[in-house]
């Protein structure tokens, strides 16, 4: 959303309020726009986040002339009155896959989520899976739904400095959940037992998961081969991903699956589970396996570690590829949007 913001930030025939977070990363816009820097509440991490998000919304939009508001923080999606209100979507997974009600804020939260949802007057979907998602799972009609695929920020870091190795290394982004698919990676390595790089596994995770992953690693005795590296800010993604022997991505549901695109620019190796929404993004520039098949993963991994030629050639190829994936039509699409909401 940052990286949309600031592109609508340079043109001047839709004057945008922007409003953020105070003490987040500072954020410019000239006129005609203005930017506004909401108070930060208290928040816990994850437990009832959204209850502050909503009456930080609430308490803005009391104070604020604009007569519509396009709401990119799931969180933060709330009934504004009479105010038009727009929103992107990112993805169904929690109503495709289920949320456990013993997670009570979490389920109730998303709940409140999917009330506010329905009551939307046009949704940005960042794919056409989400797109389809929000047709099939929450009957949304098609012409209140508008695709706008996010671009890519991240650029080749040719000229970086290499990140120090005393091991080379596999890479998975991301958190503990089930969508993302960590166990077929696990079983992958354990089937590969010959193969020099180790497993990295980047991302937030709470100290109970990091805890349960060690326990899984133990009983599959991989905790040699396999750790939990933290979460990897933003200077050092590229590098992170270009440095590995292979990015890996073996999510079973994705709303548009921007580690792939950001992978694929920074020149990195991809191998990604074979969903449609993954494969439209990577367009045939990366090595790619069945999600519930660690043996294909175990082949793409022998493949990616043996085969420097063909490494070599998908790298050059995702560079190529994710040079496609612009803002252009998310922007296009933005602010149509916001001009036929405007004009209604």
């Amino acid at each position: 959303m940052r990286g949309l913001a600031v592109r609508l930030a340079h043109q001047t025939d839709v004057p945008i309020e922007f409003w953020g977070w105070a003490g987040d990363d500072s954020f410019q816009a000239p006129p005609p726009h203005r930017v506004v820097a909401l108070p930060r509440f208290p928040m816990p991490m994850y437990r009832g986040a959204w209850l502050f998000a909503q009456l930080a919304m609430k308490r803005r939009a009391r104070r604020s002339a604009v007569r519509c508001v396009h709401v990119t923080d799931p969180d933060a999606l709330t009934s504004l009155g009479t105010r038009k209100v727009l929103t992107t979507v990112y993805d169904l997974i929690p109503l495709r896959q289920g949320i456990s009600r013993r997670q009570i804020a979490g389920w109730a939260g998303y709940k409140v989520y999917l009330r506010a949802l329905r009551k939307v007057d046009t949704y940005f979907a960042i794919s056409d899976q989400t797109a389809a998602d929000l047709a099939q799972l929450l009957n949304v009609p098609e012409n209140r739904v508008v695709v706008a695929p996010p671009g890519i920020d991240l650029e080749p870091s040719a000229g970086s400095t290499p990140i120090a190795m005393t091991r080379p290394y596999f890479l998975f982004l991301g958190g503990p959940g089930t969508n993302k698919n960590l166990a077929v990676v696990l079983d992958a390595m354990a089937l590969c037992p010959e193969l020099a790089p180790e497993l990295r596994i980047a991302g937030h995770w709470l100290p109970k998961q990091v805890a349960a992953l060690q326990s899984q690693l133990r009983a599959r005795g991989l905790s040699e081969r396999v750790r939990h590296v933290g979460f990897a800010p933003s200077s050092e993604l590229a590098q992170l991903m270009r440095s590995a022997t292979a990015l890996v991505v073996p999510s079973r549901y994705e709303g548009f699956g921007l580690p792939v695109a950001e992978g694929l620019a920074t020149g990195a190796l991809v191998i990604h589970s074979r969903i449609s929404v993954l494969e439209q993004i990577s367009a045939g520039a990366a090595l790619t396996f069945g999600p519930d098949s660690a043996e294909e993963l175990a082949v793409c991994l022998r493949t990616a570690a043996g085969d420097a030629q063909l490494a070599g050639r998908l790298r050059q190829q995702g560079i190529a590829r994710a040079a496609q994936l612009t803002w252009d039509r998310a922007v296009e699409a933005t602010l149509a949007a916001y001009g036929a909401t405007l004009s209604a």
